[in-house]
């Protein structure tokens, strides 16, 4: 079988749910986040922040020795935005020279496909950019990320749901929009 890296398609959805997680992080960081118990805003921002570094991290294979900084540092700062773009550009690199979409890449629970990660990076983006300011989902780009996601994510998610990763997923109405859709996988209220 040829080898086929991932379309420009899904590398522009992935470029645009950035822009959009960036819109939320202008938002204050100050304060918790009500949609992640436990969770400060900041700490939201900077498990996003960090997961950009992370995932960039698992096309090398490098130990968890080498990475679990990344969960703790403050990757925010003082100009959350830039920082955003910082700590994603590597990982945007790794995707855009992935040879094969069906190739494995190690991520800390399970090896999973290149084209999974990719979708996996876009559904913490959307759903975090929600908890941190649901007004970044009133727009038809945002439902056009969602049903994009919810189309892509859904094996991966499941698979991350049995490491405890993700709670249940929640019922929806019928005729739910795909952002609806999209909380309801993540195991948030609608």
């Amino acid at each position: 079988m040829t080898p086929s890296p991932l379309p420009a398609e899904d590398l522009d959805v992935l470029d645009r749910a950035t822009t959009l997680f960036g819109r939320a992080l202008a938002s204050p960081l100050d304060g918790d986040c009500a949609a992640c118990p436990g969770w400060s805003r900041r700490d939201v921002a900077n498990h996003v922040l960090g997961g950009g570094l992370r995932y960039a991290a698992y096309f090398p294979r490098l130990p968890e020795s080498e990475i679990g900084w990344t969960r703790t540092a403050d990757h925010a700062g003082d100009k959350p935005v830039p920082a955003l773009h910082r700590t994603a550009a590597g990982l945007r690199k790794e995707l855009a020279r992935a040879r094969d979409a069906d190739a494995l890449v190690q991520h800390r629970l399970a090896e999973i496909p290149v084209r999974d990660l990719l979708a996996l990076r876009v559904f913490e983006l959307l759903v975090h950019a929600h908890d941190l300011d649901p007004a970044t989902w009133e727009s038809e780009e945002a439902e056009e990320l969602a049903a994009w996601t919810v189309a892509h994510a859904r094996d991966v998610v499941e698979l991350m749901r049995q490491f405890d990763v993700f709670a249940e997923a929640r019922p929806v109405p019928i005729g739910a929009d795909a952002r609806a859709r999209l909380l309801a996988l993540s195991g948030r209220e609608i």
